[in-house]
């Protein structure tokens, strides 16, 4: 277990475990991390099964699969696939990525589904609109795709908030932005997904990447964006009616940088988590505003294509964690550079201890 301490509280975070061993079932696992409570204790968790030949196994290149739980992650269900990723993929055009998924006011669940085509090897970009499944039974069935937004691009990050949904989209169908069109925009339903409104934010978009959103105690959104020519600069705006209306803030400055960023509110306490800069190891930062963040704190020290992550706030029987599922490598020690990018995908949890 690492222990992290600052003055009024104790970070806990415990020893990784293996929560799908790719490399003993010779897959790989890239992309996908989505997790939502649909029922108190009850939760969804998806992963990909993805090829660990193509692209050394650094793809998109297979199909979703999820597993469900009813106690607060201590025992998983068999895994199972999402239709329309297998579908997907024996049709042959595009693959099926679940970065996010959000469970509604009405205890529907929506996941929301990055589509990747199959144009190059890595089998990403560049990418389609973005669509969603839903279901209404616990992940037991699922609807048909639709499309929640008309741009191509990528989900980064999904909340609801006051029965409110709320998805962040940069508008880009490859990774980098780089003209005035690629943008990130907050897209609203107050139908449970029926149908969305967006709002653009006034983040630039040349030059970012990735994104993430939360909600504070008060009711304000903060949306964050990597900037990929300054890793230690994240770009920050805030919005205090819900999304409507932004304004950019100060770039949160983050002494060893940040890729695809994560984030979450426990118990008062902002995490940030994701890879560090130059994409060495699995970097974690705290913060009591959202502002100013502490300096970094490594908690794995792999470098290349891993430690893609995601959070879920859970309770049990009291007690508030974090669940954090990321890939991390998976090859052995004798593996050059870029010759095999094979992940597993890790759980570990978080908790805060206040002094």
């Amino acid at each position: 277990m690492l222990s992290i301490d600052y003055k009024d509280y104790v970070i806990r975070l415990s020893d990784p475990e293996v929560y799908v061993d790719n490399l003993a079932r010779r897959r790989s696992g890239h992309m996908t991390h989505a997790m939502t409570e649909f029922a108190e204790g009850k939760f969804i968790d998806f992963n990909s099964s993805c090829s660990a030949v193509r692209a050394a196994g650094h793809s998109a290149y297979g199909f979703v699969e999820y597993r469900i739980t009813e106690d607060c992650g201590k025992t998983y269900s068999e895994p199972r696939v999402l239709p329309f990723s297998r579908e997907a993929f024996l049709d042959g055009v595009f693959t099926v990525s679940v970065e996010k998924a959000v469970t509604c006011g009405d205890g529907s669940i929506l996941a929301f589904c990055l589509r990747n085509t199959m144009l190059e090897p890595v089998c990403c970009e560049p990418w389609l609109t973005p669509m969603a499944v839903c279901s209404r039974d616990g992940g037991e069935t699922w609807g048909k795709p639709f499309e929640v937004s008309p741009y191509p691009g990528r989900i980064y990050d999904v909340l609801t908030v006051r029965d409110k949904v709320i998805f962040l989209e940069f508008k880009n169908e490859h990774f980098i932005g780089s003209g005035p069109k690629h943008k990130y925009s907050v897209f609203i339903s107050e139908n449970n997904g029926a149908d969305f409104c967006e709002t653009e934010l006034p983040i630039d978009g040349i030059g970012r990447g990735y994104g993430s959103i939360l909600c504070d105690g008060n009711g304000i959104l903060h949306a964050y964006a990597y900037n990929v020519n300054d890793e230690r600069h994240m770009d920050h705006a805030i919005s205090s009616d819900l999304g409507k209306t932004w304004q950019n803030v100060e770039p949160c400055y983050l002494n060893r940088g940040i890729r695809n960023p994560q984030t979450a509110l426990i118990d008062g306490v902002y995490v940030l988590h994701g890879r560090g800069e130059n994409a060495n190891g699995f970097v974690f930062y705290f913060s009591t505003d959202g502002c100013t963040w502490s300096e970094a704190s490594f908690a794995g020290d792999k470098s290349g294509g891993c430690y893609y992550s995601n959070n879920l706030l859970l309770n049990d029987a009291g007690r508030n964690f974090l669940l954090i599922q990321y890939s991390e490598m998976c090859t052995n020690a004798d593996s050059k550079p870029g010759e095999n990018s094979q992940v597993d995908v890790m759980h570990r949890t978080l908790e805060i201890i206040r002094r």
